[in-house]
Formats: C-alpha cells, structure tokens, sequence
C-alpha cells in the first residue's frame, strides 16, 4: 500500500476487503467513492470516527465528505447534520462548517430551525459577522431564533439587522441609539413595518437622546408616515419638546396636500416662529382649509414686524375690524394705507368706520379716503361715516366726486344731506340737483325741518306722493299740500287726499281735510292763473261729492274777484250747485251775476 495505492486498491476490491477499500480511497484523498462503494456493498461504516479523522488531516475533504453523507442517492442521511457540525466544530473549522450547513440546510425546513440558528450564531460569535450578514440580506432562512439572533447581531454591531429581529420595544429603543449608523432609507423602511404605538415611541426616544443628531431623520419618518401615525400624534410629539424647527419641516412635506385645519394652523405658527415670513403669508393667502378664527387670533398674539399675514386673513374672511384695530393700536399705519389703496379698496368703509370708533386722527381719516378716490365705494362710505354721526367728515371728498362729474345717487344724497344739517343753501340743492334720491333725503329731513322733506318729496314727480301728503298732514304744511295738489291735477290724488281709504261720508269730518279745504279755497286755487288747474280742482270737489265746499271755492273765484270770475261755466256751475245743496243763497247768486 505504502508503495502503490492504486494498485492496493485494486487487489482490496477484488478480494472484497471493505475496510482496506475504504482506507484506500481516504489515503488518495477520492472521499466521495466511499459512501457510493460502502452503499454498493451493503458495508457499515463508522462515519463519525472517519470524519473526525479527516477534518485534521483534510478539511476540504472532509466538507465534501459531510455533504455526501447528508446527500446520498437513496436520500438517506449517513450521519445527522448535528453531529457533522460538532465535528467541525471541536477544531474550529467554521468555514467549513458554514458551507457545509448552507448545503444541508438549503430546504428551509422548519424541523431546522436549530441549525440555522447555530449556522448565523457561529458565523456571529466567531469573527466573521459579513458571512452572517450576507445569509440574512438573502433571507435563505425563516425558522432560527430571531430574538437570540437579534441580540447576537447587536452585539456584533449589525444594527440594522438586530432592528429586523427585535419586536419588543425596549430592544428597538437601545439598537436606535445607534441610529447614526443606520442609513436612513433603511429607518425609513422600518418604521413602516411596526404598529404606530411603537414607532411614536420610539421617535419620542431619538429626540429625547438628542434631538439635534435625530432630528431630521424624525422628520422624514414624520412625512413619510405622517397619515398612518396621525398628524395630530406627530404634532404633539414636536410640541413636546418645543422643536419648531422639526414642526415647520414636517408639516412643509404634507401641508399642501392636507386638508387638516390643524396642520394648516400649526404650520403657520412654526413658520412664524422660525422666521419663514413668506411660508407665512403664502399659506394664508393659498390656503382654504385652515380655522380663520384661530390663525387670525394666532397671527394678532404674534405680532409679526410684518402684518401681511394678517391683513390677507382678515381681508379673505372679513374680520376688518379686528384687522384695523391691530394696525392703528400697533402704530402700523402705512400698512392700514396700503390695505385699502392696493389690496382692498371697496373695504375702505369698514376700516374708516373702525377709525371713527377708535377716534383715529380725522386728517388721517381724510387722508386716507382721499388717497383712495374713486376707488372707494360711496354708499357703504356713507353708511358708516353717517351711522357715527360724522358725515360733515365726507364734505370735501364729496364735493371733490361731484367736481369731477360724480353722478352716482348715494355721492349726491351725501352731499344733500351734509347741506340740509349746515343750512348751507338747502332749497337750492333740493330743487335743482337731479341726482339725489327724494325718498331718502325726505326721510332725512322730517325730524329737521319738515318744509325741506316736503320739497324733497314733491321732487320725485308723484314717486313719493304718500310720504309727501304724510309729512304734510303730520306737519300743518296744508297751504304747500294744496298748492300741490292743485298744480298737480290728479284727480286720484285728490280723491285719496280727500276721502282717505276708510273714511266713510257722514262721520264727523278729520281736521286735516278742513284745513286742506280752507288753504285749497282761500290760498291755492285764488293764486292760479291755469284755467286747467281750476278745472281739474273743481272736478275733483264734484267727483267727492262736496257740494257745501265748491259753493264755498266758486264763491272765493267767482264772486270774489279773480282771473275767472267772468267763467260763464264756473257761474252756472255756482247756481246748480246752490240749487242742489243751499236753495237760500240762488237768488242771491243769480242778482250777483
């Protein structure tokens, strides 16, 4: 044997000498014929001493040996793969030992759970943690231990690889202490893969570690999972330790894609508190889903150098009051200038209004309104400058609009308005302007002087009939009633002057109709020199059936001396009418005439 092995073996098989075989094919090193010709021959052999002998005087050999012995044709194991790896094991041969367990245990069985455990545990524990790591990027197996391998992989500093083990949250926590050796696509990716108790948990715990290293990477957990772990949570979370900062970023990755009033709100605050001014104004001028109420009251305790978050929230949802008072309580007046000349000029009214009521510089009032002009609505103007009883205030802006060929209704019953209080030539303005309105400048002047009221009515041309005779019957002004009505002949009017909707004849007669009827016969109709006007009067007497009161008119017009009292028709209209309602006085008529 010593001489020629091959020769040996040759005459060994020939004399069918298993065992001098079997050490034939050791010494040439041609391991993988032993379990072939031992199966061949039905010969039992004692793999575990072979074994042992081979890995101290060839490794490799001895691993190629191992597979055969968990791999034969019939599919049988000639030696358990525990004990093959205790073999291995007892001179320390853990590369050998890896890849023969990467062999054996390629199946994934579950009944292997054990041995994948040792297969990572000796790669962990005996200096060679890459090969562990390589195994576990693969994910070739599913059945080890994780919580030990877990533990085993922090220790060998694969935190990433420990995170993917640990479930309790403990363990989680003090892996994350290293998080600076963790990529952050990595923490991304896992803390999608855990419940949002925990991964709250665990973010609090990386800020409170320090919160300057972890920082951003909490915000980018924020933004990425910002729905599942709830916008109010993470919120929370930031306002905990008062990182404004880490409040502004976050909320900068998903405010414009939330519709959370919240999130709207507290991303203003942190803006402002980080000096982002112009995410400041952009979201309150973009933005419709944010409280008003709140982010206006948020943005008046701030008080920003620059109130233009402000002033675009107070002019969206109309709270100009408040808006004003801020600005002129805070000596920001040229912002109050700017508002009402460039961003909203038709509010000017509501700012001057609160100037007024806030008894601001009346030069500066005036100023301002004349630095908006035309621009400023003038009812609305009026309205509020009237209401507060400082109309006089409007007099040159006014009378500017008008120079300027302002025919707008409201600009003039201003005007008119301001005229009548200061005595300033009011019949004037009263009888000539066209542009007023008759029934708003006569309400006006009723309670200061009812003759005015009168003149404004009667302007309106029969528009305000109603209100005129009103005025007048409350007010004595009978002689102007009747001079109207008789320079108006409108026999309706008449009729509605004279028998009033439910006044039955036969009752005792009103005042009024008497002192009417006094004025209408001894003033109006003596003053007219229009025939058609006496006609239209006297038709009106027939028509409301007075006889006892025509006698009386075409007494005064025909016997007392006047234009028509040679009107043969008005004459005979005297004695008919006599001869119906007062029989005493026809001969003394008809001798008259």
């Amino acid at each position: 044997v010593g001489i020629d092995v091959n020769l040996a073996l040759t005459i060994y098989l020939k004399a069918n000498v298993p065992d001098k075989v079997i050490n034939c094919f050791l010494q040439k090193g041609e391991t993988d014929k032993i379990v072939a010709y031992a199966t061949r021959v039905n010969y039992r052999v004692d793999y575990s001493f072979m074994l042992q002998q081979l890995v101290r005087s060839n490794p490799q050999g001895a691993l190629e040996f191992a597979k055969k012995l968990v791999s034969t044709e019939t599919g049988q194991q000639l030696l358990d793969s525990s004990t093959i790896l205790e073999i291995f094991m007892s001179v320390n041969l853990i590369r050998e030992a890896t890849a023969f367990l990467l062999e054996a245990l390629k199946g994934n069985r579950k009944e292997e759970g054990f041995l994948q455990t040792k297969l990572l545990e000796i790669n962990l524990l005996g200096g060679t943690p890459q090969v562990a790591e390589a195994i576990l990027a693969n994910e070739m197996f599913s059945h080890y231990d994780k919580p030990y391998i877990g533990r085993l992989c922090e220790q060998a500093g694969l935190f990433q690889r420990a995170l993917e083990h640990y479930t309790d949250i403990a363990d989680v926590k003090r892996v994350m202490a290293n998080s600076s050796s963790l990529s952050p696509e990595f923490l991304l990716s896992f803390f999608g893969s855990i419940s949002r108790e925990v991964a709250l948990e665990v973010l609090k715990d990386l800020l409170s570690r320090n919160i300057r290293q972890n920082l951003n990477i909490v915000v980018q957990v924020a933004i990425k999972y910002s729905d599942p772990l709830g916008p109010e949570n993470l919120i929370k979370l930031f306002d905990d330790f008062k990182s404004f900062e880490g409040l502004f970023y976050y909320l900068g990755g998903v405010v414009n894609f939330s519709q959370s009033p919240l999130v709207h709100k507290k991303y203003i605050e942190a803006a402002a508190r980080v000096g982002q001014f112009k995410e400041v104004e952009r979201v309150c001028r973009d933005s419709n889903v944010y409280d008003p109420q709140e982010v206006k009251q948020l943005l008046i305790e701030a008080k920003l150098a620059d109130p233009r978050p402000l002033i675009h929230v107070c002019d969206r949802f109309d709270f100009i009051d408040e808006l004003t008072s801020y600005l002129y309580t805070n000596n920001l007046n040229k912002y109050i200038e700017v508002y009402v000349q460039k961003v909203s000029p038709a509010k000017t009214p509501q700012v001057v209004g609160k100037l007024l009521d806030l008894e601001g510089s009346e030069d500066f009032i005036k100023n301002l309104i004349n630095s908006v002009g035309a621009l400023c609505p003038v009812p609305e103007l009026v309205e509020q400058v009237e209401r507060r009883n400082r109309l006089r205030l409007l007099h040159p802006w006014l009378e500017a609009r008008i120079a300027q060929g302002n025919t707008e209704t409201a600009t003039h019953n201003a005007i008119g308005k301001i005229y009548i209080t200061l005595n300033r030539d009011p019949l004037q303005f009263l009888q000539n302007n066209q542009f007023y309105d008759p029934g708003v400048i006569g309400q006006f002047c009723e309670k200061l002087d009812p003759h005015l009221a009168f003149v404004a009515y009667k302007h309106a041309k029969g528009e305000k009939d109603t209100e005129l005779i009103r005025v007048c019957q409350e007010n004595g002004l009978y002689k102007d009633l009747a001079r109207y009505l008789v320079e108006k002949q409108d026999l309706d009017l008449w009729t509605r002057v004279l028998k009033p909707e439910g006044f039955t004849e036969g009752e005792v007669e009103p005042p009024s109709r008497r002192y009417l009827l006094d004025q209408v016969v001894q003033t109006a109709l003596p003053e007219s020199k229009n025939p058609d006007e006496v006609s239209t009067t006297v038709k009106a007497f027939m028509q409301c059936d007075l006889p006892g009161e025509l006698i009386e008119l075409l007494e005064r017009i025909v016997l007392q001396g006047s234009d028509f009292s040679n009107n043969k028709n008005l004459q005979n209209l005297l004695v008919l009418t006599a001869i119906r309602a007062n029989k005493e006085k026809v001969v003394e008529y008809i001798n008259r005439l």
